[in-house]
Protein backbone atom coordinates (compact mmCIF):
# COMPACT_ATOMS: atom_id res chain seq x y z
CA UNK A 1 0.00 0.00 0.00
CA UNK A 2 1.44 3.22 -1.27
CA UNK A 3 1.51 7.28 -0.97
CA UNK A 4 3.49 10.14 -1.11
CA UNK A 5 3.69 12.38 1.38
CA UNK A 6 3.90 11.84 4.96
CA UNK A 7 5.72 13.04 7.79
CA UNK A 8 6.73 10.46 10.12
CA UNK A 9 7.82 11.96 13.19
CA UNK A 10 4.09 14.06 12.79
CA UNK A 11 2.68 10.98 12.39
CA UNK A 12 4.20 8.97 15.36
CA UNK A 13 3.24 12.18 17.42
CA UNK A 14 -0.22 12.15 16.42
CA UNK A 15 -0.14 7.91 17.81
CA UNK A 16 0.78 9.08 20.92
CA UNK A 17 -1.62 11.50 21.39
CA UNK A 18 -4.41 9.78 19.99
CA UNK A 19 -3.25 7.00 22.46
CA UNK A 20 -3.12 9.28 25.42
CA UNK A 21 -6.81 10.74 24.62
CA UNK A 22 -8.33 7.09 23.85
CA UNK A 23 -10.96 6.23 26.17
CA UNK A 24 -11.64 2.17 26.05
CA UNK A 25 -14.88 2.50 28.17
CA UNK A 26 -15.87 4.79 24.70
CA UNK A 27 -14.25 3.28 22.32
CA UNK A 28 -14.18 6.23 20.55
CA UNK A 29 -9.88 6.40 19.51
CA UNK A 30 -7.21 4.21 19.79
CA UNK A 31 -3.75 3.62 19.19
CA UNK A 32 -3.19 1.08 20.87
CA UNK A 33 -1.87 -2.36 19.35
CA UNK A 34 -3.41 -6.12 19.86
CA UNK A 35 -7.52 -5.42 20.01
CA UNK A 36 -9.50 -8.27 18.79
CA UNK A 37 -11.06 -6.83 15.74
CA UNK A 38 -13.22 -9.42 14.36
CA UNK A 39 -13.99 -13.48 14.61
CA UNK A 40 -15.72 -16.01 13.13
CA UNK A 41 -16.12 -19.86 14.04
CA UNK A 42 -14.29 -20.79 17.93
CA UNK A 43 -11.67 -18.43 18.79
CA UNK A 44 -9.84 -18.83 22.55
CA UNK A 45 -7.59 -16.24 24.38
CA UNK A 46 -5.20 -18.01 27.07
CA UNK A 47 -7.50 -20.83 26.56
CA UNK A 48 -10.81 -19.21 27.51
CA UNK A 49 -13.68 -19.04 24.78
CA UNK A 50 -13.40 -15.17 22.85
CA UNK A 51 -17.86 -14.18 22.30
CA UNK A 52 -18.41 -12.02 19.06
CA UNK A 53 -20.02 -9.93 21.61
CA UNK A 54 -16.33 -8.85 23.16
CA UNK A 55 -14.83 -8.36 19.75
CA UNK A 56 -13.63 -4.92 19.71
CA UNK A 57 -12.86 -4.83 23.37
CA UNK A 58 -10.16 -6.70 24.16
CA UNK A 59 -6.69 -6.22 23.92
CA UNK A 60 -3.88 -8.77 23.88
CA UNK A 61 -1.77 -8.03 26.65
CA UNK A 62 2.55 -8.64 26.68
CA UNK A 63 2.65 -12.69 26.80
CA UNK A 64 -1.05 -13.20 25.81
CA UNK A 65 -2.00 -15.97 23.34
CA UNK A 66 -4.62 -16.19 20.46
CA UNK A 67 -5.73 -19.42 18.97
CA UNK A 68 -8.67 -20.32 16.18
CA UNK A 69 -10.30 -23.91 16.14
CA UNK A 70 -11.85 -24.02 12.74
CA UNK A 71 -12.56 -20.23 13.08
CA UNK A 72 -10.64 -17.37 12.17
CA UNK A 73 -9.54 -13.92 13.88
CA UNK A 74 -8.79 -10.35 13.28
CA UNK A 75 -6.35 -8.58 15.18
CA UNK A 76 -5.30 -4.66 14.99
CA UNK A 77 -1.82 -4.32 15.27
CA UNK A 78 -0.53 -0.51 15.03
CA UNK A 79 -2.59 1.87 13.26
CA UNK A 80 -2.90 0.50 9.00
CA UNK A 81 -1.60 -3.28 10.15
CA UNK A 82 -4.02 -5.47 10.09
CA UNK A 83 -3.03 -9.59 11.41
CA UNK A 84 -5.44 -12.17 9.66
CA UNK A 85 -5.25 -15.93 11.48
CA UNK A 86 -6.83 -19.03 9.41
CA UNK A 87 -7.99 -22.06 10.77
CA UNK A 88 -6.23 -23.84 13.76
CA UNK A 89 -3.88 -21.01 14.52
CA UNK A 90 -2.14 -19.67 17.55
CA UNK A 91 -0.49 -16.64 18.06
CA UNK A 92 1.09 -14.50 21.10
CA UNK A 93 1.15 -11.42 21.37
CA UNK A 94 5.28 -10.59 22.80
CA UNK A 95 5.37 -6.65 22.69
CA UNK A 96 2.12 -4.84 22.42
CA UNK A 97 3.96 -1.40 22.48
CA UNK A 98 3.62 0.77 19.82
CA UNK A 99 7.26 1.92 19.20
CA UNK A 100 7.88 -1.70 19.42
CA UNK A 101 5.45 -4.37 18.19
CA UNK A 102 6.20 -7.93 18.13
CA UNK A 103 3.93 -11.17 17.36
CA UNK A 104 4.74 -14.55 17.35
CA UNK A 105 3.10 -16.93 15.26
CA UNK A 106 3.72 -20.82 16.65
CA UNK A 107 1.15 -22.97 14.73
CA UNK A 108 -1.05 -22.43 11.64
CA UNK A 109 -1.16 -19.24 9.34
CA UNK A 110 -1.37 -15.76 9.71
CA UNK A 111 -1.63 -13.24 7.17
CA UNK A 112 -0.51 -9.32 7.80
CA UNK A 113 -1.49 -6.40 5.78
CA UNK A 114 0.22 -3.23 6.57
CA UNK A 115 -1.34 -0.53 5.15
CA UNK A 116 1.04 2.08 7.03
CA UNK A 117 4.41 2.15 8.85
CA UNK A 118 6.00 4.62 11.08
CA UNK A 119 10.01 4.60 10.21
CA UNK A 120 10.69 5.55 14.65
CA UNK A 121 8.53 2.31 15.39
CA UNK A 122 9.32 -1.24 14.44
CA UNK A 123 6.89 -3.88 13.15
CA UNK A 124 8.36 -7.93 14.03
CA UNK A 125 6.79 -11.16 13.40
CA UNK A 126 8.76 -14.40 14.60
CA UNK A 127 7.97 -17.52 13.51
CA UNK A 128 9.90 -20.65 14.94
CA UNK A 129 13.09 -19.18 16.20
CA UNK A 130 13.10 -16.79 12.97
CA UNK A 131 12.71 -12.69 13.14
CA UNK A 132 11.05 -10.79 10.39
CA UNK A 133 11.03 -7.03 10.63
CA UNK A 134 8.47 -5.63 8.17
CA UNK A 135 10.17 -2.87 6.54
CA UNK A 136 7.70 -1.68 3.85
CA UNK A 137 3.99 -1.52 3.30
CA UNK A 138 2.26 -4.75 1.71
CA UNK A 139 1.15 -8.13 2.64
CA UNK A 140 2.70 -10.87 3.92
CA UNK A 141 2.04 -14.40 5.09
CA UNK A 142 3.42 -16.84 7.77
CA UNK A 143 3.19 -20.77 8.37
CA UNK A 144 4.39 -22.17 11.35
CA UNK A 145 3.94 -25.56 9.64
CA UNK A 146 7.02 -28.35 8.43
CA UNK A 147 8.78 -26.34 7.24
CA UNK A 148 8.02 -22.45 8.70
CA UNK A 149 7.55 -19.85 6.16
CA UNK A 150 7.90 -16.90 5.16
CA UNK A 151 6.71 -15.21 2.60
CA UNK A 152 6.75 -11.41 0.94
CA UNK A 153 3.38 -11.08 -1.48
CA UNK A 154 3.70 -7.65 -1.30
CA UNK A 155 6.61 -5.29 0.15
CA UNK A 156 9.88 -5.84 1.83
CA UNK A 157 11.01 -7.80 4.65
CA UNK A 158 14.57 -9.16 6.47
CA UNK A 159 14.44 -12.90 7.80
CA UNK A 160 17.39 -13.11 10.45
CA UNK A 161 17.63 -16.85 11.94
CA UNK A 162 20.47 -18.06 13.46
CA UNK A 163 22.84 -15.62 12.81
CA UNK A 164 21.97 -15.47 9.19
CA UNK A 165 20.12 -12.74 7.29
CA UNK A 166 17.53 -12.41 3.80
CA UNK A 167 15.66 -10.15 2.35
CA UNK A 168 12.27 -10.67 0.80
CA UNK A 169 10.71 -8.93 -2.00
CA UNK A 170 7.55 -9.20 -3.75
CA UNK A 171 6.64 -12.79 -4.31
CA UNK A 172 9.41 -14.05 -3.02
CA UNK A 173 9.55 -16.71 0.52
CA UNK A 174 12.30 -18.35 2.75
CA UNK A 175 11.59 -21.65 4.40
CA UNK A 176 12.92 -20.85 8.52
CA UNK A 177 16.15 -23.42 8.33
CA UNK A 178 19.39 -23.74 8.11
CA UNK A 179 19.19 -23.00 4.69
CA UNK A 180 18.04 -19.18 4.51
CA UNK A 181 17.32 -18.47 0.83
CA UNK A 182 15.15 -16.36 -0.71
CA UNK A 183 12.84 -18.13 -3.63
CA UNK A 184 10.48 -16.66 -6.00
CA UNK A 185 6.85 -17.83 -5.81
CA UNK A 186 3.51 -18.12 -8.08
CA UNK A 187 1.50 -15.35 -6.09
CA UNK A 188 -1.68 -16.95 -8.08
CA UNK A 189 -1.08 -19.88 -5.57
CA UNK A 190 -1.10 -18.31 -2.58
CA UNK A 191 -4.82 -17.27 -3.20
CA UNK A 192 -6.24 -19.60 -0.54
CA UNK A 193 -9.04 -19.46 1.77
CA UNK A 194 -7.13 -17.24 4.06
CA UNK A 195 -6.56 -14.69 1.49
CA UNK A 196 -10.03 -14.74 -0.05
CA UNK A 197 -11.00 -13.92 3.42
CA UNK A 198 -8.36 -11.17 4.16
CA UNK A 199 -9.53 -9.34 1.29
CA UNK A 200 -12.80 -9.82 2.22
CA UNK A 201 -11.86 -8.20 5.37
CA UNK A 202 -10.00 -5.53 3.81
CA UNK A 203 -13.44 -4.55 1.94
CA UNK A 204 -15.22 -4.39 5.56
CA UNK A 205 -12.44 -2.06 6.46
CA UNK A 206 -12.52 0.36 3.59
CA UNK A 207 -15.72 0.60 3.94
CA UNK A 208 -15.58 1.65 7.94
CA UNK A 209 -12.96 3.45 7.41
CA UNK A 210 -14.80 6.11 4.64
CA UNK A 211 -18.12 5.57 6.54
CA UNK A 212 -15.83 6.88 9.41
CA UNK A 213 -14.06 9.59 7.38
CA UNK A 214 -17.16 11.37 5.87
CA UNK A 215 -18.32 11.62 9.79
CA UNK A 216 -15.77 13.36 11.29
CA UNK A 217 -14.61 17.07 11.40
CA UNK A 218 -11.20 17.38 10.76
CA UNK A 219 -10.91 20.43 13.01
CA UNK A 220 -12.79 18.96 16.25
CA UNK A 221 -10.73 17.80 19.25
CA UNK A 222 -12.27 15.15 21.40
CA UNK A 223 -15.36 13.39 21.19
CA UNK A 224 -16.14 12.15 17.25
CA UNK A 225 -12.59 13.02 16.25
CA UNK A 226 -9.28 14.33 16.66
CA UNK A 227 -7.64 17.42 15.80
CA UNK A 228 -4.68 20.69 15.81
CA UNK A 229 -4.23 23.01 13.92
CA UNK A 230 -6.46 21.57 10.78
CA UNK A 231 -4.40 17.82 11.05
CA UNK A 232 -5.49 15.09 11.47
CA UNK A 233 -4.93 12.37 14.21
CA UNK A 234 -4.44 8.90 13.01
CA UNK A 235 -5.85 5.71 14.61
CA UNK A 236 -8.50 3.38 15.08
CA UNK A 237 -11.59 4.92 15.34
CA UNK A 238 -14.80 3.23 16.76
CA UNK A 239 -17.56 3.06 14.14
CA UNK A 240 -20.64 1.56 16.28
CA UNK A 241 -22.95 1.05 12.65
CA UNK A 242 -20.23 -1.33 11.50
CA UNK A 243 -19.25 -2.87 14.96
CA UNK A 244 -15.43 -2.42 13.95
CA UNK A 245 -12.48 -0.51 14.70
CA UNK A 246 -12.05 1.96 11.50
CA UNK A 247 -8.17 3.10 10.49
CA UNK A 248 -8.09 6.71 9.39
CA UNK A 249 -4.89 7.73 8.11
CA UNK A 250 -3.67 10.93 9.59
CA UNK A 251 -3.26 12.55 5.97
CA UNK A 252 -3.43 11.72 2.39
CA UNK A 253 -5.24 8.33 1.36
CA UNK A 254 -3.48 4.81 0.61
CA UNK A 255 -4.71 2.19 -1.56
CA UNK A 256 -4.66 -2.02 0.03
CA UNK A 257 -2.79 -4.67 -2.16
CA UNK A 258 -6.28 -5.86 -2.47
CA UNK A 259 -7.37 -2.58 -4.53
CA UNK A 260 -9.16 -0.76 -1.90
CA UNK A 261 -8.48 2.96 -0.04
CA UNK A 262 -8.37 4.36 2.84
CA UNK A 263 -8.65 8.25 3.12
CA UNK A 264 -7.97 10.16 5.47
CA UNK A 265 -10.77 12.65 6.47
CA UNK A 266 -9.62 15.90 5.10
CA UNK A 267 -9.24 13.76 1.02
CA UNK A 268 -12.29 11.51 1.71
CA UNK A 269 -14.23 13.64 -0.42
CA UNK A 270 -11.68 12.82 -3.48
CA UNK A 271 -12.76 8.64 -3.19
CA UNK A 272 -13.14 6.64 -6.49
CA UNK A 273 -16.00 4.75 -5.05
CA UNK A 274 -17.51 1.62 -5.98
CA UNK A 275 -20.59 -0.31 -4.04
CA UNK A 276 -21.06 -3.91 -2.31
CA UNK A 277 -23.01 -5.46 -0.11
CA UNK A 278 -22.12 -5.48 3.12
CA UNK A 279 -24.45 -5.65 6.28
CA UNK A 280 -27.26 -6.62 4.28
CA UNK A 281 -26.92 -3.02 2.27
CA UNK A 282 -25.12 -1.63 -0.66
CA UNK A 283 -22.03 0.43 0.81
CA UNK A 284 -19.48 2.86 -0.96
CA UNK A 285 -16.27 1.26 -0.72
CA UNK A 286 -12.85 3.41 -1.90
CA UNK A 287 -11.52 1.51 -4.62
CA UNK A 288 -7.76 2.16 -6.47
CA UNK A 289 -9.02 2.89 -10.22
CA UNK A 290 -5.83 0.99 -11.86
CA UNK A 291 -6.43 -2.65 -9.98
CA UNK A 292 -6.95 -5.02 -12.04
CA UNK A 293 -10.44 -6.25 -10.71
CA UNK A 294 -11.83 -8.94 -13.40
CA UNK A 295 -14.20 -10.61 -11.80
CA UNK A 296 -14.98 -9.80 -8.26
CA UNK A 297 -15.70 -12.41 -5.99
CA UNK A 298 -17.27 -9.85 -3.12
CA UNK A 299 -19.98 -8.43 -4.61
CA UNK A 300 -18.35 -5.72 -6.00
CA UNK A 301 -19.88 -3.61 -8.84
CA UNK A 302 -16.93 -3.91 -11.43
CA UNK A 303 -18.54 -4.55 -14.63
CA UNK A 304 -16.51 -3.26 -17.80
CA UNK A 305 -17.38 -0.07 -18.73
CA UNK A 306 -19.31 0.93 -15.96
CA UNK A 307 -17.99 3.99 -14.25
CA UNK A 308 -17.12 4.52 -10.26
CA UNK A 309 -18.84 7.50 -9.56
CA UNK A 310 -17.03 9.52 -6.67
CA UNK A 311 -18.59 12.04 -4.62
CA UNK A 312 -17.52 14.63 -6.09
CA UNK A 313 -17.33 15.86 -9.87
CA UNK A 314 -15.19 13.29 -11.35
CA UNK A 315 -15.51 9.17 -11.96
CA UNK A 316 -13.66 6.96 -12.85
CA UNK A 317 -14.04 5.68 -16.69
CA UNK A 318 -13.42 1.96 -17.39
CA UNK A 319 -10.09 2.55 -18.70
CA UNK A 320 -7.85 1.94 -15.44
CA UNK A 321 -6.16 5.17 -13.91
CA UNK A 322 -8.07 7.33 -15.65
CA UNK A 323 -10.47 9.86 -13.91
CA UNK A 324 -12.57 12.97 -15.82
CA UNK A 325 -13.56 15.78 -14.11
CA UNK A 326 -14.84 19.38 -14.81
CA UNK A 327 -11.12 20.62 -15.78
CA UNK A 328 -10.79 17.79 -18.24
CA UNK A 329 -9.35 14.15 -17.45
CA UNK A 330 -5.64 12.81 -16.27
CA UNK A 331 -4.59 9.71 -16.77
CA UNK A 332 -1.99 7.39 -14.90
CA UNK A 333 -0.10 9.93 -12.69
CA UNK A 334 0.42 10.83 -9.21
CA UNK A 335 -1.93 14.05 -7.46
CA UNK A 336 0.87 16.67 -7.18
CA UNK A 337 0.06 18.84 -4.09
CA UNK A 338 1.87 21.84 -2.85
CA UNK A 339 2.24 21.27 0.63
CA UNK A 340 1.28 24.32 2.83
CA UNK A 341 -0.69 25.79 0.75
CA UNK A 342 -4.21 24.05 0.75
CA UNK A 343 -3.78 23.81 -3.29
CA UNK A 344 -3.80 20.13 -5.14
CA UNK A 345 -3.26 19.92 -8.72
CA UNK A 346 -4.20 23.41 -9.46
CA UNK A 347 -7.71 23.92 -7.76
CA UNK A 348 -8.13 24.85 -3.50
CA UNK A 349 -8.77 21.01 -2.31
CA UNK A 350 -11.84 19.43 -0.87
CA UNK A 351 -13.91 22.50 0.48
CA UNK A 352 -16.90 22.34 -2.40
CA UNK A 353 -18.94 19.84 -3.58
CA UNK A 354 -17.77 21.17 -6.79
CA UNK A 355 -14.08 20.15 -6.81
CA UNK A 356 -12.46 18.64 -9.60
CA UNK A 357 -11.00 15.28 -8.67
CA UNK A 358 -7.49 14.70 -9.28
CA UNK A 359 -5.56 11.84 -11.43
CA UNK A 360 -5.45 8.51 -9.53
CA UNK A 361 -3.28 5.45 -10.31
CA UNK A 362 -1.88 2.70 -8.38
CA UNK A 363 1.21 4.23 -7.14
CA UNK A 364 -0.76 6.81 -4.88
CA UNK A 365 -1.48 10.39 -4.01
CA UNK A 366 0.81 12.97 -3.36
CA UNK A 367 -0.32 15.32 -1.06
CA UNK A 368 0.89 17.99 1.95
CA UNK A 369 -0.07 19.90 4.46
CA UNK A 370 -2.96 22.83 4.17
CA UNK A 371 -5.88 21.05 4.52
CA UNK A 372 -8.86 23.15 5.44
CA UNK A 373 -11.57 22.16 7.79
CA UNK A 374 -13.89 19.71 6.31
CA UNK A 375 -16.97 18.39 7.91
CA UNK A 376 -18.73 15.55 7.15
CA UNK A 377 -21.22 15.92 10.19
CA UNK A 378 -20.47 14.43 13.31
CA UNK A 379 -20.86 11.32 14.88
CA UNK A 380 -20.31 7.94 13.68
CA UNK A 381 -23.22 6.84 11.76
CA UNK A 382 -22.35 4.75 8.39
CA UNK A 383 -26.00 4.58 7.44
Amino acid sequence: MKRLWHTPARVLAGLFVAALYAMPQAYTISARPGVINYIEGTVYVNGAPVSAKSTGKTFLSANDALSTESGKAEILLTPGVFLRLGNDSRIRMISPSLTNTQVEVSEGEAMLEAAQLVKESDLKVLDHGATVTIQKTGLYRFTAGDPPLAATLEGKARVEYQGKKVELGKNHETVIGALLKSEKFDSKKTEDNLYAWSRVRDQYEAAASYSSARNINVNSFGGAGFGYGGWYGPGWFWNSGFNSWAWLPGDGAFFSPFGYGFFAPGFVGYAPLAYAPIIGVNRPVPVNPGHHWGHDGNGLSTSSGTPYRGDRSGYWSSHPGTWSGQTGSGSAGNWAGRQGSGSWAGHSGPSSAASPAPSVHSGGWGGGGGVGAHSAGGGHSSR
